[in-house]
């Protein structure tokens, strides 16, 4: 189909929708951003960019830019509370991007401002999206529609584009509470620890270092629903000491980013003109780090399907049935790795670490280019066409 003919809306901004947007306009759409934040640069903690998301954003010309702005690492080694490794990284060691995630956003919001196939609205909540193109949204407290040959609900979990369509949807409850921050200071572990009191890691972003904890254990989530800063820091000063440089930096509770897992599976990513991405359409488990990296990855399959289909109903057919099976794939791996990360029960814990090496020989070779989805030539193939 002639992707020049096609006017697109996006519904969300962030990561997958910029990159949606960008890979779209770059092939000859026009293109509307609706983006409910007004000033979303300066949102988030961190993000880590794997070799399937940074080929996506190096195919439209990021790749400088990630390069300055990013810190590499390799996949992180899993060890236990005393830095006992538990799983080793597959080899050879895919090498993964660790970034500010407002400098991320900052750079794409930028690419979307030189764009000029692209219209942008920050500040534009969706309050509906219509089976046959038509979106409205509330802005500045006015309601204003759009219409357009495709809508793609980039909106995250919570997207209102996937509420108003017949997507049969099943939402998880939500899980346990992770904490998220950025803190000023160099003490970066590079590892991810799976404790007693549940997971920390810990890794170098540029200008300082990004951490985050689950809180599996009773004591962290008391200290987490008492907002408790103190006690939080004494809870995993114990249980795993590499803790107490990173949260004696955090100056006050409301400095974490707190939210908990919840999952999403769609028995379908399409709906007449309607048509899922990301979290929108398979929020997983952070486990594996593969959130954002799909959702890049769902955008370069996109284009890459509407270019080579007859029409849209059969390109936005084509892409679900690509994407899918291989992201249901790594959702149910992140699970599985996200429960065997929780285990607080000295028992089950001392079973688990005499049982992971299975694992970690499923998780090598093959299964990482599973993970990966796509492979990293196809991808950049994708945006620079």
């Amino acid at each position: 189909m002639n992707i020049s003919q096609l006017h697109v809306l996006v519904v969300g901004g962030a990561t997958g929708g910029a990159a949606t947007a960008l890979l779209l306009a770059r092939a000859g759409a026009r293109v509307t951003l609706l983006e409910k934040v007004a000033q979303p640069r300066a949102v988030g903690a961190g993000i880590a960019l794997a070799e399937n998301g940074l080929a996506v954003l190096e195919s439209f010309g990021l790749g400088p830019a990630l390069a300055a702005h990013g810190r590499a690492v390799a996949i992180p080694l899993i060890v236990d509370a005393r830095g006992r490794r538990l799983i080793a990284p597959p080899q050879p060691t895919p090498q993964v991007r660790m970034f500010r995630r407002s400098a991320l956003q900052g750079l794409l919001l930028d690419a979307l401002a030189a764009e000029p196939r692209i219209e942008r609205h920050f500040g534009a909540e969706v309050i509906t999206a219509e089976r046959d193109g038509r979106v409205t949204a509330r802005v500045d407290g006015r309601t204003v529609e759009h219409r357009a040959d495709l809508i793609v609900g980039a909106d995250g979990v919570h997207s209102r584009v996937r509420a108003s369509g017949r997507f049969g949807a099943r939402e998880r409850p939500p899980g346990i509470p992770y904490l998220r921050a950025l803190v000023d200071v160099d003490a970066a572990q590079g590892v991810e620890a799976w404790t007693g009191a549940g997971i920390f890691g810990s890794f170098a972003v540029e200008g300082g270092t990004y951490f985050f904890a689950s809180a599996g254990a009773r004591a962290c989530r008391r200290a987490i629903e008492q907002r408790d800063l103190p006690n939080l820091r004494a809870v995993w000063a114990r249980t795993y000491p590499p803790s107490i440089p990173l949260l004696a930096a955090v100056r006050s509770f409301d400095d974490l980013i707190l939210n908990r897992v919840l999952r999403v599976e769609c028995r379908q990513w399409v709906d007449g003109r309607l048509v899922l991405l990301g979290d929108a359409a398979h929020a997983m488990a952070p486990n594996l780090g593969q959130g954002a990296n799909s959702a890049l990855v769902d955008a370069a399959v996109l284009l890459d399907e509407l270019r080579r289909a007859p029409d849209l109903a059969a390109g936005l057919d084509q892409y679900q049935q690509r994407r899918r099976p291989a992201v249901a794939d790594v959702a149910r791996t992140s699970a599985t790795m996200g429960a065997l990360a929780e285990l607080t029960n000295p028992v089950a814990r001392w079973l688990r670490d005499r049982l992971l090496l299975p694992l970690a020989s499923r998780l090598g070779g093959d299964r990482t280019s599973r993970v990966m989805q796509e492979k990293t030539a196809t991808l950049l193939a994708i945006g620079r066409a």
